[in-house]
């Protein structure tokens, strides 16, 4: 009895205790309507929520002010000021020739430096109102253009001048890159992509990051939103592997094998939701541009990335499979593919396996490759490997961050900075090379914010809970940067849909197509 009074007494002054300090840490540190907000915007779980909060937050900092004044020393307004000016003229006029001119002699996807990040780091909703309205005008002028009279400009001139056009501006590649347990945050960036009408079609996946670029890959437009639902992917692979003793099972396969995830069991799970389709039978079934890395023994023998173009016959499920087959983790597989007759073999070349020569991922080769094959000058990146998202720092389009988070960053970039050192002397293990690398961020690059709970699920077995979890996170982390992605992509992909339409002789349709949100005037 004596016990539990005990028991209930220091129960009773932890509380008290806590509470008053509560108080007192309240009264001393008044937080700010904008901290409020944006702690707020950190939170919510929808976007329309999120939108809300950063219209306010915008109205208290009087960000709505500065999107709607031009000025700004980090991109040339007055050339974009002439140049929409110039625009709305030869509209007003029909002039077609010169409409067509004009958009083909200075159609770049940065022209004046209106993609400069630095112009979306104040408002979380967009950037000036004169570069939104230069992306309407010239997206509107490319609608009238294809929907032109044939009196104006003939059929055969039209196409031409969407396909060098096109052709011309380049297109966008979304890079997902690994991440173990944290990869399933990708499926939360690609949701938040397609909500928007801004998903690329050439999507490239290395390690877990293949997983899910080949599950989004294979299904097609109308299909794809099932994938982000409760149960959309299936995971009766893992659920009958019991969690007692998870971590006993990892390590002793670990010294017996010398690796700690069973392959198998991934193996399954991808084959439940990919099947055996090939490389080929993927992008003619969806027209995504699937891309998967592997790293092989043999160098100059097996592509290094794999699509419908390098490895056609190829199965998806082993490609995905081999990519995430790195040494100490999952053990190595073969690449398997279709013969003629449809039946499953190994491929020639034949056994991908990990080397210490692909230790580090080559990730700039990767896009270049990309580029040479699919004219892709535009990255968006997804990134999602634990060891590389704490030396990423804080995002330059995130809101502002605790001072325990701000320390952490100088830590890690104090820390970073001596790794380059080591580098140089020629001190440094090959194994840590990939510390310092710098080509694991894109144009635009999207990272998770962590927290220590994540870590330690790092390795366990992915649960309808957990995909959840990861979903909301990858969605949070990519609304931030929707309007700078927004900005870089928009016309790339009104030229897509229009070529795409005039090729195939189809009218015009309504379709999901890149929301432009317009800056609102000051009142």
């Amino acid at each position: 009895m004596l016990h539990h009074l005990l028991s209930a007494y220091v129960v009773f002054v932890v509380e008290i205790t806590t509470y008053w300090w509560k108080t007192f840490w309240n009264s001393i540190r008044d937080r700010r309507p904008d901290e409020v907000l944006q702690e707020s915007m950190a939170k919510t779980e929808s976007y329309e929520e999120w939108r809300e909060h950063a219209k306010n937050l915008d109205i208290y900092l009087s960000n709505d002010v500065w999107r709607t004044n031009a000025y700004s020393r980090y991109y040339d307004y007055g050339l974009i000021q002439r140049r929409l000016d110039h625009l709305r003229e030869l509209r007003a006029s029909n002039d077609i020739t010169a409409m067509t001119y004009l958009l083909r002699s200075g159609l770049i996807r940065n022209l004046g430096g209106i993609c400069d990040s630095r112009l979306f780091r104040r408002s979380p909703l967009g950037t000036k109102k004169l570069i939104e309205d230069y992306m309407v005008e010239v997206v509107e002028q490319l609608e009238y253009i294809s929907n032109a009279d044939s009196n104006c400009i003939s059929p055969q001139a039209k196409l031409d001048f969407f396909h060098d056009t096109r052709q011309s501006f380049g297109c966008s590649a979304l890079i997902l890159y690994g991440g173990a347990t944290f990869g399933l945050y990708h499926i939360g960036v690609v949701k938040s992509l397609n909500d928007q009408g801004l998903l690329p079609r050439v999507i490239c996946g290395t390690a877990v990051g293949a997983l899910i670029a080949a599950l989004v890959c294979i299904h097609t437009d109308k299909e794809l939103p099932g994938i982000f639902v409760p149960g959309g992917i299936n995971l009766s692979a893992f659920l009958h592997k019991r969690s007692k003793g998870n971590v006993q099972r990892k390590f002793k396969r670990l010294l017996k094998h010398g690796y700690l995830m069973d392959i198998k069991v991934l193996i399954d799970c991808v084959k439940d939701n990919i099947g055996d389709l090939t490389f080929e039978e993927a992008y003619k079934r969806t027209k995504r541009v699937l891309n998967i890395s592997v790293s092989s023994t043999r160098k100059y023998e097996v592509p290094q990335l794999l699509n419908y173009l390098t490895a056609p016959n190829v199965v998806i499920w082993s490609a995905a499979a081999a990519s995430v087959a790195i040494m100490g983790l999952f053990e190595t597989v073969d690449l398997l593919a279709k013969d003629k007759n449809g039946n499953v073999i190994p491929w020639s070349p034949s056994t991908v396996q990990w080397s210490d020569a692909a230790a580090v991922v080559e990730s700039e080769s990767h896009l270049t490759r990309l580029a040479e094959l699919f004219n892709v000058n535009h990255f968006i990146v997804s990134q999602a490997n634990p060891y590389i998202v704490p030396f990423l720092g804080q995002s330059v389009y995130s809101r502002r961050k605790g001072l325990a988070m701000k320390l952490a960053y100088l830590v890690l970039t104090e820390l970073k900075h001596q790794l380059s050192q080591l580098h140089q002397m020629h001190l440094l293990p090959r194994v840590l090379h990939f510390l310092i690398e710098e080509r694991i961020s894109g144009d635009v690059t999207i990272v998770p914010s962590l927290s220590l709970k994540d870590f330690k699920t790092l390795f366990s077995n992915p649960t309808y809970t957990a995909v959840g979890y990861w979903i909301t996170k990858g969605e949070q982390s990519t609304w931030p940067v929707l309007s700078l992605i927004q900005t870089r992509c928009t016309i790339e992909l009104a030229l897509d849909r229009i070529y795409l339409r005039l090729k195939t002789g189809t009218k015009a349709k309504k379709s999901k197509q890149p929301r432009i949100h317009r800056a609102q005037s000051a009142s």
